[in-house]
Order: structure tokens, then sequence, then C-alpha cells
């Protein structure tokens, strides 16, 4: 009778442990906010402008250079498995960022967008009461991406530090993919965006203005 009841309690046991098993929550990865909910201004070229003075003669410098842009991201991750507690908390790893662009201009011959990739390393712990965000900075739309979008097409400006114009006004889809490696599941978050592209005002007086 003992071994038939110590049985019946060891099967319940094993299906309880199942049922929790399936009704487990899948993970969940979600974007809070993309540079705080504001437009991105992407200036395309940055100006430094000096002079120099030899025998009362004046010469002006102008140098100029295409720098990155970097956002702040807010992420949030609900991961509470089934329910049972682990060695190691969840969380995600996030390894990559990947940026589409979309012209929202009217025009014959959009900028020839491609794919805008940040390698990342980024940790999201947790939170199973969905209360809390990490936040991060991350450089998506490097110096080299702008070159080779904007400067094949021929509309970075390098000669004028008082030249403005806008290129593009564009929509920036954002798609966060990295892992649990607890859990054992991949993960992913998409946000959006506006990018202004343009040739920007800039304080020739120092760079980063």
């Amino acid at each position: 009778m003992r071994r038939s009841l110590l049985g019946l309690l060891t099967v319940l046991a094993a299906g309880s442990l199942l049922v929790m098993a399936g009704c487990q929550r899948d993970a969940t990865l979600r974007v809070a906010s993309i540079n705080n909910g504001n437009t991105l201004r992407s200036d395309l070229s940055d100006f430094y402008q000096y002079s120099i003075t030899e025998d009362d003669e004046t010469e002006v410098i102008i140098l100029y250079q295409v720098m990155p842009d970097s956002l702040k991201v807010e992420l949030q991750y609900v991961e509470i498995g089934a329910g049972l507690p682990t060695w190691t908390p969840y969380e995600a790893i996030i390894n990559k960022a990947t940026v589409k662009f979309k012209s929202r201009l009217t025009m014959d011959e959009p900028p020839p967008y491609k794919d805008a990739v940040a390698v990342l390393e980024q940790h999201v712990p947790s939170d199973p009461a969905g209360k809390k965000t990490t936040s991060f900075y991350f450089t998506p739309i490097t110096a080299v991406w702008k070159q080779q979008v904007f400067g094949e097409a021929g509309v970075i400006e390098e000669d004028d530090p008082y030249f403005t114009d806008l290129i593009d006004l564009a929509d920036a889809t954002v798609t966060f993919t990295g892992y649990d490696p607890v859990s054992n599941r991949d993960v992913s978050a998409t946000g959006t965006l506006q990018v202004e592209f343009g040739n920007l005002y800039d304080d020739p007086s120092r760079f980063g203005r």
C-alpha cells in the first residue's frame, strides 16, 4: 500500500512539472524607447575652420569630417520560465542591431540605403514584474556607412561650412537580436524612429557642433 501511494505521489509530482512546463510564458524582449522618442538629426559633414597669418597674409583653413551617430535605447526583458528557481538569473544578451531605412520624401531617386548593422554585447536582465528597463548607447550609423550611402551620391558637403540642406527624412526600423543563455531561447525586438539626414548647421569654431 505504501509503495502504491509513493508511486502515485511520484506520478502526480511529475505531472505537475509537465503542467508547469506547458504553462511556461514565452520570453518577451521589448523596445521601450529609442533616442527618447525624438527624431535623430544626422549631420553628413562636420566642419572646423581656422586661420593662419604670415607676413600680413591670412589663410583660412577648412577641415571636415564625417561623424558617426549614436543612439540611446531602452530595452525591457521579461522571462519567468516555468516559475521554478534557477541558479543563474534569466537575461537577454543582445549581440546585434540591424537598421533598415525607408525614405519618406517624394523624390525620383532616394538615397541608396543599405542596412546599417551594429555588433553589440549588451546584457538585459529579466524583470518578471515588467517594470524595469536597461539603457545603453550604440552606434548604428557609422562614418563609413554615411560615406557609402551619401558619398557615392555626391551629396556630402566638403567645402562650405555654412551650407545647409535637407537630403532626406527616413523611417528607420531597428531590430535587436540575441539570446537568453539560461532559457536557451533566441530573443528579438523591433523599434522605430525618424532620421533626418542632411548638411546641417555647424559651428566651424570646433568639431562636433
